[in-house]
């Protein structure tokens, strides 16, 4: 999947799910599921957000990224004179070489996982969102699922802004993420529950992909 930069899933839904699979790096037209890599951007990116972006800067009850110790880690991470880029890399970076990966079961919000040090994907993902928040790149949290070792598993990752929003996975450490990240829902909380009740009514196909 790491080499992949395109892939084409027939995706068939039973049932009206409302799934978030229009847009970004996903295109879906008459069942087709398109999902193409992102580039990471090379050049400079001054800290020029357009103003729609600024709410997902804010802090919320599970992304308390005003918190005085989410702030805290932040200065432990990056440096201010870092660019967006190197900090996106460093807060992903740290996140994947810090936390315990063990599965639990809860809602998580990102106080509870920098005390508790440990967590799966949900976990994962809403500590790289305050993280980054923090650090002033805007940051959403994205749910669907992902191929490993030879299944579609449901997990959780970031989406973030940078110039450009790019998909990024702080369980595997990948930056963007790979085409088998498939976004099924964004939001923080709620959207993360529904989700689960909907990942046995989906049937997935693999009908071609590209690595040039």
């Amino acid at each position: 999947p790491s080499k992949l930069t395109e892939i084409k899933i027939k995706f068939d839904v039973i049932g009206n799910l409302p799934f978030l699979l229009q847009g970004g790096r996903q295109t879906f037209h008459q069942n087709i599921l398109t999902i193409t890599k992102e580039t990471f951007p090379d050049t400079p990116f001054q800290n020029n957000k357009p103003t729609v972006f600024q709410k997902y800067l804010q802090s919320s009850p599970l992304v308390q990224s005003n918190a005085p110790e989410i702030k805290k880690q932040v200065e432990k991470i990056v440096l201010h004179t870092d660019s967006p880029q190197m900090k996106l890399q460093k807060i992903v970076q740290w996140v994947y070489r810090t936390l315990e990966k063990k599965p639990v079961l809860s809602v998580p919000n990102a106080l509870e996982v920098l005390n508790n040090m440990a967590g799966d994907c949900n976990e994962h993902a809403v500590l790289t969102a305050a993280l980054l928040r923090a650090a002033g790149i805007p940051a959403q949290i994205e749910t669907g699922l992902v191929y490993l070792n030879g299944r579609f598993y449901y997990h959780a990752w970031n989406l973030a802004y940078i110039g450009q929003w790019v998909t990024v996975d702080s369980v595997l450490n990948q930056i963007p993420a790979d085409v088998t990240h498939i976004r099924l829902v964004r939001g923080e909380g709620g959207e993360q529950l529904d989700l689960l009740g909907a990942i046995g009514k989906v049937k997935l196909e693999v009908t071609s992909t590209k690595n040039d």
